[in-house]
């Protein structure tokens, strides 16, 4: 059941992707012949006034086919006769429509929560040995940490992770008595408070225990924002060695996640709101993603776009189109190429641990 759950939401997020290009198109009149939900063989079709709505038998992809994206077709419907700021926005609009969808779901998540989170301080572990005038005190509000904004109390383990060398010190800015205070070269540390308890770095946190409609509103676009800046700092993680192909998942990977996450859950219900939570982080994960500059990618045509209107303004000739169309396969190619990698990697582990139990 969680299997076809999971498979179903990614279905669903790559619906609000493509829906996103084809609300968009359709605003500045261009041609739409077939909108995809899925890949493959076709289980199901209708007939539109122009387009064709197809349901495929492979639920991971879809497409929404627009009239010139092959920059071959011509006329007042086709893509590449629109003006570059219609062409941005229709690229853009797949991305943002799977932000919003996050966000939507973060937000139904923390409507009903009794209580929300926060980054500010409550107190401090017996012995925490940075409390004070030149330190940490309780009521101060986490701003940043090394540079990094910090969004969510989930965020400050996770960035003093990411920025803290063994024995090194880091700056953080708190917010205390409303004003921005920074806290230059802390020799912050993980360490055993309590025998018996695993190493932590001691702070105590406050919860709002009556969040009002503005506090879940706020709460839920941190969260989205937080979620944004994940690919980006996974990026900087495989620069910097803390992270590494085996740290990447598939679809196959992500579902058998998910799977395992129903399973352990205590109930359906706390299964359920889980998996709710990790598709908002999908969905805005997929739209970050999207918008990087690689070819084949929403970003790489919005970046390949961008070159070829700087060239026609500059020396008054237009880019063959024919270029952009081999450079945007040879990296579909690519991706294909990443994408079998990844889930023969993700097939390797689920199969040895199968074996293992």
């Amino acid at each position: 059941m969680y299997i076809a759950i999971s498979i179903l939401i990614f279905g669903l997020l790559i619906a609000a992707h493509e829906f996103g290009h084809y609300i968009a198109a359709k605003s500045f009149g261009v041609g739409v012949p077939e909108f995809a939900i899925g890949m493959g063989p076709k289980l199901l079709k209708w007939q539109g006034k122009e387009t064709l709505y197809t349901l495929r038998a492979i639920p991971f992809g879809g497409f929404c086919a627009m009239d010139g994206d092959d920059n071959e077709t011509a006329g007042d419907k086709s893509l590449f006769t629109k003006p570059i700021w219609q062409r941005l926005i229709i690229f853009l609009a797949g991305s943002f429509m799977n932000i919003l969808a996050g966000f939507l779901i973060l937000l139904i998540l923390f409507s009903s929560a009794p209580e929300l989170p926060t980054t500010t301080l409550s107190g401090f572990l017996p012995g925490f040995p940075l409390e004070g005038e030149h330190g940490f005190q309780t009521g101060d509000s986490f701003h940043r940490i090394g540079g990094h904004r910090v969004y969510q109390n989930a965020n400050i383990s996770m960035l003093l992770n990411l920025e803290l060398e063994e024995g090194g010190t880091i700056d953080i800015v708190v917010i205390r008595d409303g004003e921005q205070v920074t806290l230059s070269n802390l020799p912050l540390e993980r360490r055993v408070f309590e025998e018996g308890e695993p190493p932590r770095f001691g702070f105590l946190f406050a919860v709002n225990p009556e969040p009002t409609g503005i506090d879940r509103l706020a709460y839920a676009w941190d969260v989205t924002r937080d979620f944004m800046r994940q690919i980006p700092l996974t990026f900087r993680m495989f620069t910097t060695g803390q992270a590494g192909m085996e740290d990447v998942s598939s679809v196959i990977g992500i579902v058998d996640t998910m799977n395992q996450v129903g399973t352990q859950a205590e109930t359906v219900a706390i299964a359920m709101w889980n998996f709710a939570f990790i598709a908002a982080l999908i969905s805005i994960s997929v739209a970050m993603f999207n918008l990087l500059p690689i070819p084949a990618l929403d970003g790489g045509r919005i970046f390949l776009m961008l070159v070829g209107w700087a060239v026609e303004k500059i020396f008054r000739q237009k880019l063959d189109p024919k270029y952009e169309a081999y450079i945007n396969t040879a990296g579909f190619m690519l991706l294909i190429g990443l994408m079998i990698f990844i889930m023969y990697q993700d097939i390797v582990r689920i199969a040895t641990r199968a074996l293992g139990s």
